[in-house]
């Protein structure tokens, strides 16, 4: 199959969204596709970057599109329809899948469809909603909308997602449910020393529940957490730490190569995922620390983020924003170090039975098939 993804950043560009566009688009290679990934530069990528698989080594290509600036988080791609028309000649995809959030490339390819352009079909992966940007929201809202009008499928990592989403319920009758799934390499080889730290992964940003985390360490004082990642909160986070009793006991590291945060998996007691609201729908994170060996601590959110492990067995779900829970959950974990290991191990086997990217990239080829037999 030729596919044509529709996405908002690539790697190195850090995110979940990217880190899943990535999976996918090298599983699909390595199964024999033709993949092109038309998304928004940044982080001094090249604008051409081929996307390799086993034996395949020219099966697919990334381009990356100058940015003008940012709205709203959103990257101000003003070529972005006319390098669409460019990209569809040149590939001629039979499918074109593009990845919600992103209301500018949902507007660019509307502009196409108004403007009367030949069009493949299209399909979405609908990431999130959009649930913070309200204006945004009201804005974009219609285009979103007649993207999801116009798909002739749309998928979601989880049936909570799909039953849970505002913008979704009126297609909720065409809505695939596909779980994520990532490779097992550089994960499933750590042998997790299961040390005395805990391990926060994700952006600074107010929905991730840092609060409640740094409650949570005012609370035990026996508790010592890392912390991978960057954004807005990240000045006002090293302010506070610096500033307390906090300093030897938490690290703000940014965000760092895959090496080292394999280190950091290598020496955690457990993941901790303290979200607070709907703009958490999986935390592809968890696959990770599962694949590492690690128990798991998440927020109990109504969203996918509580099906991907097994409650107790792999994962110690805490109410959202409930600090003391949080420390509970966490001293409970350091004070128990066969429990610890026991999650571990049960997460580890969860991962390999149900999260390998293989998978993920089987569900969505049989996706695609049908979409395309059904003319």
């Amino acid at each position: 199959m030729r596919v044509l993804h529709l996405g908002k950043y690539y790697p190195p560009s850090p995110g979940g969204m990217e880190t899943v566009l990535a999976n996918l688009a090298e599983g699909l290679v390595a199964a024999g596709d033709d993949v092109t990934v038309l998304v928004a530069g940044g982080n001094g990528a090249p604008p051409l970057q081929a996307v390799e698989g086993p034996g395949r080594p020219a099966g697919g290509r990334v381009i990356r599109l100058p940015v003008q600036g940012l709205l709203n988080s959103q990257p101000l791609v003003l070529d972005l329809p006319a390098a669409l028309r460019r990209v569809l000649a040149a590939y001629r995809p039979e499918l074109v899948h593009l990845h919600l959030p992103n209301p500018l490339a949902a507007a660019g390819w509307m502009l196409l469809r108004a403007g009367g352009v030949a069009l493949p079909p299209l399909v979405v992966w609908h990431h999130a909603d959009m649930t913070r940007q309200r204006v945004g929201r009201f804005l974009v809202g219609p285009v979103v909308q007649g993207c999801l009008a116009a798909a002739a499928g749309i998928c979601v990592s989880s049936g909570a997602l799909r039953e849970g989403s505002r913008e979704l319920r009126r297609w909720r009758d065409k809505v695939e449910v596909i779980p994520f799934g990532i490779v097992p390499e550089p994960w499933c080889s750590i042998e997790p020393s299961r040390g005395p730290r805990f391990l926060f992964v994700g952006r600074l940003v107010a929905y991730k529940g840092l609060d409640s985390l740094l409650e949570a360490l005012q609370l035990t004082p026996d508790l010592e957490v890392d912390i991978v990642g960057d954004g807005p909160l990240g000045p006002r986070l090293r302010r506070t730490v610096a500033a307390g009793d906090l300093r030897d006991r938490v690290a703000v590291h940014g965000w760092v190569p895959e090496s080292e945060l394999v280190r950091l998996m290598g020496r955690s007691r457990a993941l901790v995922l303290p979200s607070l609201d709907a703009g958490e729908t999986f935390g592809l994170v968890q696959l990770e620390a599962m694949a590492s060996g690690l128990p798991v601590i998440a927020s109990d959110l109504p969203t996918g983020v509580a099906e991907v492990g097994i409650r107790d067995r792999t994962t110690i779900l805490c109410p959202p924003g409930d600090g003391a829970a949080l420390a509970a959950a966490m001293a409970g974990l350091l004070a128990d170090g066969e429990r610890a290991a026991a999650m571990g191990i049960a997460g580890r086997r969860l991962f390999r039975e149900r999260y390998h990217r293989d998978s993920m990239v089987s569900g969505l080829r049989r996706w695609y098939a049908g979409i395309l037999a059904a003319g």
